[in-house]
Order: C-alpha cells, then structure tokens, then sequence
C-alpha cells in the first residue's frame, strides 16, 4: 500500500482486537492447562514422569505442524475461517483430554488439541495486525498476545481450586463458545480481501515457501526472528509446563506451588504491558538490555529458593514478569516484515521454528531432572538460552519493517 491506512476502521477494528485478545486468552489457558495438571493427573492416571515430557511435547508438536499449514491455508482462503476451524479443533480435544485415560490415546488427543491451537495464533496474529495502521501494529499486537499469561493466570486459578479435569473442560468449553462468536460478528481482514482482489486466486499458494521465507531481503529478519521466538520459547515452555513440578521439588506444597504458577502468569501479564510500552517510548535496546538483566537475576532467585512460599512467590511472579514477556513482542514484530499476501506463512513459520523450542523445553528438563539436576539445575541452565534470545531480539528490532 503507498501509505499506512486503517485497514478496518473505528468499531470494526476494536471488535477485532477484542476477538483476537479472547482467541489468544483460550490459546493461553489450553497450554498451560496440562502443567497444571500434571502433579494431580499424573497419579490419577497412572503416569510417570518420564511419561510426561513426551504428553507435554505432543500438543507442541501440533502446534508446530498447525501453524505451518494453517498459515498457508489462512493466505489462501481467508484468516477468519482458518481461525473459526482451529478453535473449534482445540476447543474439542481440550474437552476429551479430561476423558481419556490410556496414555497412547492421551498423546493423540494431545496432538491433535495442539494442530488446532498453532492454527490458531499466526491467524489471530494477522487478524489483529491488518485491523491497525502500520505505525501502531506492533505495539498493538503485543498487548493482545498478553492474552497468552491471562488465559494462563485463569488456569491456575482453576488448578488453584478445582479438580484436575476441570482446567480441560473450562479450556475446551471456553473456544467452543468463541468460535460461533467469531464466526459471526468478526469482520474478515480488509487487506486481506484487497490482497486477494488484486492477485490470481492460486498465486499465493504457488509461491516458494522459501521465497515468502527468504526473498525480497526478508532472510535477515526471518533468521533473528527464529533464533529469538525459539530461545526464548524454549525456556518459556520449560516453566509454563514443569514450574509446578519444580516447586513441588523445591519443598512447596501442591496448592502453594499452583498458587506460584497464578503469579508467574499475574506477573507475565503485566511484564508484556509494561514492555509494550517501553519499546514503544523508549530506545528499545537499552530496555531489552535491561529486561534480560532483570530476567537472569529472577532466575537466579528461584533457583536460590528452598521452601519459603513468600520467597517463592516473589521469585515466581518476577520470572513470569521477564520471561513470559520477552517473546510476545515478537508476535508484534513478526507481521512487520511479511507483506499482506504471504503474512500467514511468515508469521505461521516463525511461530512453528518458536514451538520447536516449545518442544524441546519440557524435554530437556525432563532430561536434566533424570539427569539428578534437580530444580535449581533446571533453571539455572536457561541462563545461557536467554542470552542468546535477547542478542537476537535486540538485532531485530532496529532492522527495517513494512508499512503497508
């Protein structure tokens, strides 16, 4: 486009932010939603630990291969039915998740529950980035995705309070009332409709995916962003999957440790505001800078705490505060760099290159903690993978962006 429109204007655009805001809490509170319920499913079930990095994992592997495909299909035939299909799909298995019981059948459901959640997200991404002008889409995108720790701050307060099962059926009832909703009342993106009028109705899918990938100058962008959203949610999913486990671990009690969790995600909530807004009004990488440093030091700190609930509690919200927060804003970056037509794809990879890290996380702790590292070892050893998703955030953010 010559200059950067409102691409749905007034209510439109506040209606879809607000639908992708919800989208992005029922995506927050499913993935949260076995770590929570881990320490009380797992007897229940009968299920070892080793048996559950591979059921933490499962989901995330569907979350890899969803936001692939559906990134596609979303450039093809249109965000919001790609988006109505995903919530419906996770919404579903969230629900059978609370019913099913042999492990191979659990892994499955798993899988399946995770196709439709990484569809989900690239779409809600793109959505919410072509409502706004291109001045504001970063910012804005951003603070739609602090959905993800609100969605998960829901969780814990169910895990908090209620039985097991109930986190899978308040995670799958919740999608399956949204997507009628959106279903109706969401407009579908107006650039996208645009794009679609002024190009072949297969060209898109024809492109090389490469291309879309790393042509027009867009590898440089498309490498940081992966290095990044795959640190940084290497690390994330560490935390968001076994943080009750290592608070078990370092002596809390079930209810204490779920209560750890609420604040990690109370504080996460708040850090991606916050971090929002400095990037926005401050020189980004002196507060990126400053992020990651107060982002080690917590780390430090949990590792550091025995059995005090207050020190862990403290502990628990500041990690939330930094490492929650550090990938969102590459939700917000990531539909800066791809045009109209291809957004669904380069938005979509660089969130399944972040879910191999997603992937990876639970595996390696699992690893680590078979290994005798213990909890402390655990967290100690994210140190080293942040440093190196803050360099490459730090690189991205100065590199220049679409204003379309």
């Amino acid at each position: 486009m010559a200059q950067a429109v409102a691409i749905d204007s007034g209510r439109h655009a506040g209606l879809t932010l607000v639908l992708c805001f919800l989208g992005v809490l029922c995506e927050g509170l499913d993935i949260q939603s076995m770590g929570l319920a881990a320490p009380r499913m797992a007897p229940a079930l009968g299920l070892t630990r080793d048996q559950l990095g591979p059921l933490f994992s499962a989901s995330i592997v569907g979350l890899l291969i969803g936001a692939v495909i559906c990134g596609r299909l979303a450039d093809r035939y249109g965000r919001k039915r790609v988006l109505v299909a995903c919530l419906l799909v996770f919404g579903v298995f969230s629900l059978a998740t609370a019913a099913i019981r042999p492990f191979d059948a659990l892994l499955l459901v798993r899988l399946i529950a995770g196709l439709g959640l990484g569809g989900a997200l690239p779409n809600l991404v793109a959505l919410a980035a072509e409502a706004v002008t291109a001045e504001h889409r970063a910012g804005l995108v951003t603070r739609i995705t602090c959905g993800l720790p609100f969605g998960g701050a829901i969780a814990g307060l169910v895990a908090a309070n209620l039985a097991w099962r109930d986190i899978f059926y308040i995670g799958g009832a919740t999608p399956l009332v949204l997507a009628p909703l959106v279903a109706l009342v969401l407009p579908e993106s107006q650039a996208f409709l645009e794009a679609r009028r002024s190009t072949a109705p297969s060209s898109t899918g024809r492109v090389n995916f490469l291309s879309i990938l790393f042509g027009g100058g867009r590898a440089g962008a498309t490498l940081l962003l992966w290095t990044a959203s795959f640190a940084s949610l290497l690390s994330l999913y560490v935390l968001l999957n076994w943080l009750p486990t290592l608070m078990g671990d370092l002596g809390l009690a079930r209810p204490r440790a779920s209560v750890v969790s609420l604040l990690f995600n109370l504080g996460a909530a708040a850090g991606v505001l916050i971090l929002a807004e400095l990037l926005d009004r401050s020189r980004p990488r002196r507060t990126i800078a400053l992020w990651y440093l107060g982002l080690a030091l917590s780390l430090v700190a949990l590792a550091m705490v025995k059995s005090g609930f207050l020190a862990a509690a403290v502990a628990g919200c500041a990690v939330g505060f930094f490492v929650s927060s550090v990938p969102l804003p590459l939700y917000g970056l990531a539909p800066c760099y791809y045009e109209v037509s291809i957004r669904g794809a380069g938005v979509g990879a660089s969130v399944a290159v972040g879910r191999f890290g997603a992937i990876f996380g639970p595996l390696l702790a699992a690893g680590l903690l078979g290994a005798g590292a213990g909890a402390s070892g655990v967290l100690l050893a994210l140190l080293p993978i942040e440093a190196v998703a803050g360099a490459a955030t730090m690189a991205l953010i100065h590199r220049p962006r679409l204003a379309d």
